[in-house]
């Protein structure tokens, strides 16, 4: 995992140098139709799927309340320098750091349990964007996704137990609607992290052995936020 989390970051550092020398325009011609890349940050409701946790029993959400939101900072780099139809281009999406926490509640208002999972990623990978009009830009994306540290409390009762987890690996994909300096967007995440015991090392959350065999944390996300 740290192998291909330095690759990840070599290759991201090469990638965001091409595409910032592929948009300057110093460097190339004018192209109709170039896009400007673009800074933002944005907030988004996002709700567990069907699968979290490796539970896929859906009789068994049926007793639970799913609900969570994030928080992130990121980047869009474009080629403009590829030869792409007019106001149709291609970038590098990255972001940054993408702060997140869900939370599973029993809707049995007698039983006093809930579990909440944090974690903490950063994320790149392509996007194709198209511009129809002035200021109207629509993003459709793929990122790797790397959770970097991820936590999971339990807590039942009087009962609290705590779960921690290093680097995990996933996959987002979505699309992105921007207009001016507004953006809304959609974005499915498939990630995974193996979460250990705090006060029982080795004793992982679902009794999970095996380093490939990570819990899943899939969830769906709604945003809201600023583009410059």
């Amino acid at each position: 995992m740290k192998k291909t989390s330095l690759t990840l970051i070599v290759l991201s550092i090469s990638i965001l140098s091409l595409a910032q020398t592929g948009s300057d325009p110093e460097n190339q011609p004018g192209n109709s139709g170039d896009l400007e890349n673009q800074f933002y940050f944005r907030f988004a409701y996002s709700q567990p799927a069907n699968s979290y946790l490796g539970v896929d029993d859906l009789e068994f959400w049926d007793f639970f309340s799913r609900w969570g939101g994030t928080f992130e900072l990121g980047s869009i780099f474009f080629f403009n320098s590829l030869d792409m139809a007019d106001g149709l281009r291609l970038g590098l999406n990255v972001d940054y750091a993408e702060f997140s926490y869900n939370q599973l509640s029993d809707i049995d208002e007698n039983v006093d349990y809930a579990l909440g999972v944090i974690k903490l990623s950063s994320k790149i990978g392509p996007t194709l964007s198209y511009s129809p009009a002035s200021k109207l830009v629509f993003d459709a994306f793929v990122k790797a996704k790397i959770p970097w540290v991820g936590g999971l409390a339990i807590f039942l009762e009087e009962i609290d137990e705590g779960f921690i987890a290093g680097p995990g690996f996933g996959l987002a994909t979505g699309i992105n609607l921007r207009y001016r300096f507004l953006m809304f967007g959609f974005e499915y995440n498939r990630d995974k992290m193996k979460l250990e015991n705090v006060d029982y090392p080795g004793e992982y959350f679902g009794n999970l052995s095996d380093d490939s065999d990570k819990t899943p944390l899939p969830s769906f996300s709604f945003s809201f936020g600023f583009t410059f």
